[in-house]
């Protein structure tokens, strides 16, 4: 019941502060650009980009993604600054419950706004198993944000520089795309890299990376728990 309880006010809260209502509103704003900004340039500039659709869909999701771990990061940062965290140690929620309930939120939140902007992007033929498959492995990259964020900043300002760096990091998985042979792998490190190229796989081919669709998306799901788990245990040292 207090788990419950707890992530009804999480949810409250997020909705309560205009910044991640902004932010958790960029959803609808990159499945606008995919379904709207995206053929305006074609027919302005008389551009085919078809065989482009899916590295600008594996940069939608993976940006949005990113903005949904920076609402659960600076929500951290809140509970910080206020000193709840350390209340919380010596509360009948433990501190893994405490984060575990921010992180599964905003996973969840990811997935959904994920679905969403492949679904309402409209720009390639993406079935409903590989929008709930890819965004579910993506979604990962939502918590591994926050925790990021929360690891390397101790308060808001620093958070907000932290997220502009970060946000850097969304380049690699893109770039890998263009990348043929063992290269590819080059760009690995970065968590959202492996459900992009699935995504790829999906909607261009087997040509379109050295592994299955399926390899991508288990070597993606592993990778990305391990490294939510190694960040979380950083940032439980710190705090």
């Amino acid at each position: 019941m207090a788990s419950m309880a707890y992530a009804g006010y999480e949810v409250r809260k997020w909705f309560r502060d205009s910044f991640s209502v902004m932010m958790l509103g960029m959803f609808v704003v990159f499945g606008s650009i995919g379904r709207f900004a995206v053929p305006a340039v074609e027919r302005q500039w008389s551009l085919n980009l078809a065989p482009y659709y899916h590295v600008v869909l594996a940069m939608l999701v993976l940006t949005a993604a990113r903005i949904a771990g920076a609402v659960a990061g600076f929500s951290i940062l809140d509970d910080r600054d206020d000193n709840i965290l350390l209340a919380v140690k010596v509360a009948p929620m433990s501190l893994e419950a405490f984060i575990g309930i921010k992180m599964g939120l905003i996973s969840l939140v990811s997935l959904v706004g994920g679905v969403f902007v492949l679904w309402f992007s409209n720009l390639a033929p993406v079935s409903w198993g590989t929008m709930i498959a890819v965004s579910a492995v993506g979604s990962l990259g939502a918590p591994l944000a926050a925790m990021e964020i929360n690891c390397l900043a101790s308060n808001k300002i620093e958070g907000f520089a932290m997220v502009k760096g970060l946000n850097i990091l969304v380049v690699a998985p893109i770039v890998g795309l263009f990348m043929h042979g063992a290269r590819e792998f080059l760009f690995a490190f970065e968590p959202g890299f492996w459900p992009v190229k699935a995504l790829a796989v999906a909607l261009v081919g087997p040509g379109a990376g050295q592994l299955s669709y399926g390899a991508y998306l288990g070597i993606g799901l592993i990778y990305a728990i391990l490294a939510n788990v190694a960040l979380y245990s950083v940032f439980k040292r710190r705090v």
